[in-house]
């Protein structure tokens, strides 16, 4: 096994299980969409995971929800509580690029995903559940980066966060760019 590749299973032990608490940990996300146009839109949304990605259930008056049927392209955030960071310049954060996929109701995926956000976000998922405007969204992540802080930003890959890369570029000082 060469140096690189002790590198990457130190890191892959080291960081899957630290990544896998922080998602755990968190119960909405931050969900960037872009519409017809290429206007941007953040927002957030509850949401659960699985091995096929993470599911939103939201309603088609929503400006995000409208963005994602003209544009099935979307960005997703977990980022740590700012009361809870150290320095609010490098909060803790999870960031992937998603391909999004409505989840029709008459699916297995759908019978196995709302139960699972009723348990997980309780009874308002099952209440929204039942309104016809509202759609459960499927996030297939691509790739995404793992922050933990200066100097300290991982890439990690779509397939169950088994690859990762340590982004080695540092900051420079204006007197660098000289």
């Amino acid at each position: 096994m060469g140096q690189s590749s002790i590198k990457q299973q130190y890191l892959r032990e080291l960081l899957d299980p630290e990544i896998r608490a922080f998602m755990s940990s968190k119960k909405t996300l931050q969900l960037a969409t872009v519409d017809a146009n290429g206007r941007p839109n953040i927002s957030y949304a509850p949401f659960i995971h699985d091995a096929d990605g993470y599911y939103v259930l939201i309603s088609e008056m929503a400006r995000h929800t409208q963005n994602i049927f003209a544009n099935p392209v979307a960005s997703l955030m977990m980022i740590e509580d700012e009361s809870n960071a150290s320095n609010l310049y490098a909060r803790t954060r999870l960031t992937f690029d998603a391909h999004v996929q409505i989840v029709s109701r008459e699916t297995d995926k759908w019978s196995e995903i709302i139960p699972l956000m009723i348990e997980r976000l309780g009874n308002t998922a099952e209440l929204l559940a039942q309104l016809g405007d509202f759609h459960l969204i499927q996030l297939k992540i691509e790739e995404g980066l793992f922050v933990k802080g200066f100097g300290q930003a991982y890439k990690v890959s779509s397939d169950d966060l088994v690859d990762f890369v340590h982004l080695k570029k540092g900051h420079t000082s204006l007197d660098e760019n000289d």
